[in-house]
């Protein structure tokens, strides 16, 4: 599906204002499945960045990294430990 441009502008705008920080260090498979899910986000919302809640992003990137393990998870259990 072709997006609108504006709305892709949109979209990351909202990601990076709803995840900061947390986008960096992600895997590559992570980024994919985070962005499957942010592509079924906006089919779902029939295009229209706009309408996607930063509860719905959460959502997404809970998925990709909760299934897969974020590097930053194994790096503060590992720091606990020492």
């Amino acid at each position: 599906m072709e997006y609108d441009p504006v709305q892709l502008e949109i979209l990351i705008k909202k990601v990076a204002s709803t995840l900061g920080s947390r986008l960096e260090g992600l895997l590559f498979q992570q980024k994919n499945i985070l962005e499957n899910h942010l592509n079924n986000l906006m089919v779902n919302h029939e295009g229209n960045a706009e309408s996607i809640t930063p509860d719905e992003i959460i959502g997404a990137y809970e998925i990709a990294t909760i299934h897969n393990g974020h590097p930053g998870y194994f790096l503060s259990a590992w720091e606990e430990t020492n």
